[in-house]
């Protein structure tokens, strides 16, 4: 499983290369992440797999394999391996400035709408690389924000490849499979039916979406939260968009812009996977929200209307029959009933 043409690493070379691990930047199910750097001078990131780890070798070697075949420039480059004195390891390149997740809260450097628009654009040709250029294609099926990386210029990179899953679009529209992902994220269709799909990462992506628009988390734990789609339903149904964008953006954005990505949530977030667009089409949709911000950029007086754009109306109903009626809401919201475990 390991036949692979990337570099193979002995124990000896993580040691030297990490200092002797000492710069941890992370620990997941997996294990730890460690900081490290090459003899050129290259940063990297090293993944050591733990002996605990709730992330199997199965899961492990998956990543591997799926990494070597995968070269996009939104997505983490695999540089090499470690199997050595029981060491299983994975180096790749390093992204400096953390997590999309760790962005969205970061409250003295906020991202802008522009950034935030860009970032998920770039996100989403990473994805659709997957589905589309990937032979086999490749589902990613744990699409959250605390997986896309940001480098040093905010470029969008999707990293973490242990749940990914191959499939034939040619052949079959879905893999039957065990429910893995995280909780919020979650494909409703997928969680009720087993079936995974490309489809189950627009679903994931349309939740990152309401993150990079409203700040939130995919699970609010404020008295009106719940999940987000339905907190977002709730806010919209009043006819004010300003309610549900994330006030770190101090109003610095073209409301027409917000209503594209908002609209393009809502269709990824469908209940069913027949009504969610494909990746190619999140790409073009992104494309024209960020020309349409970059076109007012540099006119913008801070003012925005708080009203609906002349193509909306108060009576566009945003996802309500996800968050309302759908075995994903009463797994993640309400009482949580028996069913499948996630990660």
């Amino acid at each position: 499983m390991w036949d692979f043409k990337n570099r193979r690493f002995s124990y000896n070379d993580l040691i030297r290369i990490t200092n002797n691990f000492q710069n941890n930047i992370g620990t997941g199910g997996f294990g730890s992440v460690y900081v490290g750097e090459l003899e050129n001078g290259t940063q990297v990131a090293v993944k050591r797999r733990s002996d605990s780890s709730s992330q199997g070798v199965k899961e492990f070697l998956a990543e591997a394999q799926n990494l070597t075949r995968v070269h996009h420039k939104n997505l983490v480059s695999l540089i090499g391996y470690c199997t050595d004195r029981d060491c299983m390891a994975l180096v790749y390149e390093y992204v400096k400035e953390g997590t999309l997740q760790e962005k969205l809260t970061d409250n003295a450097r906020p991202l802008t709408w522009k950034q935030r628009v860009r970032i998920a654009m770039e996100s989403a040709l990473g994805l659709e690389y997957l589905h589309k250029a990937c032979n086999p294609p490749l589902i990613y099926r744990d699409v959250k924000t605390s997986n896309i990386l940001l480098n040093v210029n905010l470029e969008a990179k999707i990293a973490d490849f242990g749940l990914s899953r191959a499939f034939n679009n040619g052949i079959s529209s879905h893999v039957s499979t065990a429910i893995l992902g995280t909780p919020g994220y979650l494909d409703p269709e997928y969680y009720s039916l087993y079936q995974l799909s490309e489809k189950s990462d627009v679903f994931s992506f349309g939740i990152v979406l309401l993150e990079i628009i409203t700040g939130q988390p995919p699970i609010i734990g404020s008295p009106e939260g719940g999940h987000v789609t339905h907190w977002v339903s709730e806010k919209l149904s009043r006819g004010d968009i300003q309610s549900i964008i994330d006030p770190r953006m101090h109003g610095q954005y073209d409301i027409n812009s917000v209503w594209k990505v908002t609209d393009l949530a809502r269709k990824c977030t469908e209940n069913s996977s027949a009504n969610r667009p494909t990746m190619d089409v999140v790409v073009m949709e992104l494309k024209e929200s960020l020309d349409l911000e970059i076109s007012t950029e540099g006119t913008r007086n801070g003012s925005t209307s708080n009203t609906y754009p002349h193509n909306h109306s108060r009576n566009n109903n945003f996802v309500s029959d996800v968050s309302q009626n759908s075995a994903f809401e009463m797994a993640y919201i309400g009482d949580p009933a028996p069913g499948p475990s996630a990660r």
